[in-house]
């Protein structure tokens, strides 16, 4: 789903509560998330951030720019350490803005493909790889482990699948629950996982979540138990109110911030 500009304003002016949060609830800052997601020692981020300038590239094409997105993001890979700047040109010009300005990390985003590319290692990272790592390294730490653990994946699109290939990695026994049993089938068939049928009625035997559907509302109060815990990168949040207020002190859910820095932390490997 298209992110909406109102959930990106002032990103920037809350990332400190936002990390602060994160720590509070999985032990881990945002920066540790996303190095453990990439496979990579923070040190290692940390030190390629004096070294590593980053562009963000507004793209015109399609439905056009979102507003507040190229800062958004900017802020965010600011946040980890990185020198970073939006470029005033768009498009081929931006990029060719970025280059000359010495950026060797660029991102950018149309209504296909959002990535980012280290130039001189020639690597592409996906958001929609990044987002179901960085997500799976965040839930990992809120539930206080993975290992031999039975975790539910709602949505078998891009980010659930890179969710179950990273949650397969950690251990975990992994169920998937898709509204289009094709691509829960083979989803299930590639990695050995199980195929639920019905979510309202798995919902009331898990107690790790991974949520990767657009769909709102599809879990309700009843679902929550007192140890569970979610990791919802889906937009919007699939949690009804009374449900988000049971779970909010064990729940992850941001629309850009792992994402992103995951993607970022992966493209310095």
């Amino acid at each position: 789903m298209r992110l909406s500009s109102e959930l990106l304003v002032d990103i920037d002016k809350g990332l400190d509560n936002y990390n602060t949060e994160l720590l509070h609830k999985t032990g881990c800052s945002l920066r540790e998330i996303a190095s453990r997601a990439a496979g990579v020692a923070e040190a290692e981020v940390c030190n390629a951030s004096s070294s590593t300038p980053v562009a963000v590239i507004p793209i015109t094409t399609g439905e056009g720019i979102i507003e507040h997105f190229a800062p958004a993001v900017q802020s965010i890979v600011s946040y980890i350490g990185f020198t970073s700047f939006v470029t005033q040109g768009c498009d081929v010009a931006g990029l060719a803005e970025g280059i000359k300005r010495g950026a060797k990390i660029i991102f950018l985003a149309d209504d296909n493909c959002f990535v980012a590319i280290n130039l001189p290692h020639r690597l592409v990272v996906d958001n929609a790889e990044a987002t179901g790592r960085g997500y799976v390294a965040a839930l990992e730490c809120l539930a206080g482990g993975l290992y031999n653990r039975s975790v539910l994946v709602i949505g078998a699109g891009r980010v659930g699948r890179s969710a179950v290939c990273a949650l397969k990695r950690l251990g975990a026994k992994v169920a998937v629950f898709d509204i289009n049993q094709t691509k829960a089938e083979n989803l299930v068939r590639e990695y050995e996982a199980v195929r639920e049928e019905n979510l309202a009625e798995a919902l009331q035997r898990y107690t790790i979540l991974f949520d990767a559907s657009p769909a709102a509302e599809i879990i309700q109060a009843e679902h929550i138990k007192p140890n569970t815990v979610i990791a919802a990168c889906g937009i919007p949040l699939g949690l009804s109110a009374q449900a988000y207020s049971l779970v909010k002190e064990h729940l992850v859910h941001d629309p850009l911030q792992i994402g992103v820095a995951t993607m970022l932390a992966m493209a310095v490997k």
